[in-house]
C-alpha cells in the first residue's frame, strides 16, 4: 500500500511540476496579449516572449538560483549568468551592433549587465571594457508589459575609455591623444527606441593628429563639388583681408554665433541637440571649426563616429590656428551651391562681384543659404525668385551701418542652358 501511495505522490509531483512549467511558459509567451512588449529568445526557434514576465522570472530568487553559473554562446559573444543579489549577465568578447556609431560591429573585451527588479522598479548597471579601458553606466526606472522607461547616468569618465571601442575602426581616433573627462545623464525608452543625453565635457585636449593640410603656406584643398561642365567657378583662395567686412560677419551670425568664444565645439549646442528625446536624432549641431574639419579632413558621413572625429580635429585645430585663420579656411571651402566652393566662386557666380565688393544684403543672403545652398541655387537663383526672410534675420544682428544702407541683392542673370 505504501508503495502505491509513493508512486502516486511522485506522479502527482511530476504532474504539478509539468503544469507549473507549462503555466510559466504560457505566462511568458501568452500569444493572446497583442499589446505586450516582446523579444525573440536568442536560443531555440526564436519564439517571441513577453519581456516583463521573463524579466520577473529571471531576477527572482528561484530564477537566479536556476541560472547561476549557467553559460551559452551566441553570435554576440560568450554569455554567463550569475546570482548576485540580482541577475548578473557577463558577455566575453562581445559584439555590439551600433549602426549610428560605426558600420561595423563594435568589439568589447567584456560587457557586464547587472539587473535587480522590485515589482516594476528596475535598477542596474552596465560595465563595458575595451582594451583595458572600462567605463560604467548606472540606470533605474520602471518596466511594465508594454515598455521600459529608464534614467541613466555616466559618472565622470576619462574620454580615452569611452573612445577605446572605436580605435580599431577609426585611424583618426586611434592616432589622437585625448585628455579630458565626460559626465552625462539621460533617458531611454524601449521598445520605442527613444533616448536623450545631457553631456558635460571638461579639460578636453587633443594632440597627435596631422593638420599639415591647413598649416602649410599653401593650403591643400580640392573642391569635391567641382564640375567644369556645370559651372566653371574654380577654387580661388583668398586671404582674409580680401573677404571684405560683411561676409565674415554675416557668416558668423548665420552659422555659429559663439564662434569667437568656444573651443571648437559648443557644449550648449550639443546639449540642445541631444537633450530632447528622439527615436532618430539628426547628427548635426556643428560649429564653424567642425565644418572646416568636415571639408578638409573627413567626408562628412553622418555617423557619430565621424562626428567624434570632427570634434577631435576641431579641438586640436583651435589650439593650432587662431579664429581668423579658421574662419578664412571656412570661407574659402564652404559649399555655396553646385560646384561652388568658397566665397570667391559664389560671389562671382551669383553677383559678378568679389567677396570684398558684396553689400550687406548680398553677404547676408550668401551666409543664409549655407544650410541648404543647392536648394537655394535652384529655387531662388535659377528661378530668379530670392527669399529674403533668412537674409533679413541676419541683417537684424549686423551693425547699424549695415541695416541703414544694406544695398540690393542684384542677382547676376543665370547662364543660358
Amino acid at each position: 500500500m505504501l508503495k502505491v501511495w509513493c508512486k502516486r505522490l511522485v506522479i502527482t509531483v511530476l504532474l504539478a511540476c509539468l503544469l507549473a512549467g507549462l503555466g510559466v511558459a504560457a505566462w511568458i509567451w501568452q500569444p493572446y496579449d497583442k499589446t505586450a512588449w516582446r523579444v525573440k529568445l536568442p536560443l531555440g526557434s526564436g519564439v517571441q516572449v513577453r519581456v516583463l514576465p521573463m524579466l520577473m522570472l529571471a531576477t527572482s530568487p528561484a530564477g537566479r538560483w536556476l541560472l547561476d553559473k549557467k553559460g551559452f554562446s551566441l553570435h554576440q559573444g560568450d554569455i554567463r549568468l550569475y546570482d548576485d543579489d540580482g541577475l548578473r549577465v557577463h558577455c566575453q568578447h562581445c559584439w555590439l551592433e551600433a549602426k549610428s556609431v560605426s558600420d561595423q560591429p563594435l568589439m568589447l573585451d567584456s560587457v557586464e549587465l547587472w539587473l535587480k527588479l522590485d515589482g516594476q522598479q528596475l535598477t542596474g548597471s552596465l560595465l563595458a571594457d575595451a582594451a583595458e579601458n572600462p567605463f560604467k553606466i548606472y540606470f533605474d526606472g520602471t518596466v511594465n508589459m508594454r515598455s521600459l522607461r529608464l534614467r541613466w547616468t555616466l559618472p565622470t569618465t576619462p574620454l580615452a575609455s569611452l573612445l577605446a571601442p572605436l580605435r580599431q575602426y577609426s585611424t583618426t581616433i586611434a592616432q589622437a591623444k585625448v585628455a579630458g573627462v565626460l559626465t552625462a545623464e539621460g533617458t531611454l525608452r524601449w521598445p520605442r527606441q527613444r533616448w536623450s543625453a545631457q553631456p558635460q565635457l571638461a579639460q578636453l585636449q587633443v594632440s597627435g593628429l596631422d593638420l599639415s593640410k591647413v598649416t602649410t603656406a599653401l593650403v591643400q584643398y580640392d573642391c569635391p563639388l567641382l564640375d567644369e561642365q556645370k559651372h566653371p567657378e574654380k577654387v580661388h583662395w583668398l586671404s582674409y583681408d580680401k573677404m571684405g567686412r560683411w561676409l565674415p560677419m554675416a557668416t558668423i551670425i548665420a552659422e555659429d554665433a559663439e564662434f569667437r568664444h568656444h573651443p571648437g565645439y559648443a557644449i550648449t549646442q550639443m546639449q540642445q541637440l541631444l537633450g530632447k528625446e528622439s527615436a532618430d536624432k539628426a547628427v548635426g549641431g556643428s560649429t564653424i571649426t567642425q565644418q572646416v574639419v568636415k571639408y578638409m579632413f573627413t567626408n562628412g558621413e553622418r555617423t557619430w563616429k565621424r562626428k567624434i572625429e570632427e570634434l577631435l580635429y576641431a579641438v586640436q585645430l583651435e589650439n593650432t590656428l587662431d579664429k581668423t585663420q579658421i574662419l578664412n579656411l571656412y570661407l574659402n571651402t564652404v559649399d555655396l551651391g553646385p560646384s561652388l566652393c568658397g566665397a570667391h566662386a559664389a560671389a562671382n557666380y551669383y553677383f559678378g562681384l568679389t567677396p570684398m565688393q558684396l553689400n550687406p544684403t548680398q553677404a547676408a543672403w550668401l551666409a543664409g543659404i549655407i544650410r541648404n545652398p543647392h536648394r537655394a541655387w535652384k529655387q531662388q537663383f535659377v528661378a530668379q525668385q530670392p527669399d529674403m526672410r533668412r537674409a533679413e534675420s541676419i541683417l537684424h544682428y549686423m551693425p547699424e551701418s549695415a541695416r541703414k544702407q544694406p544695398g540690393s541683392l542684384n542677382f547676376r542673370a543665370p547662364a543660358a542652358k
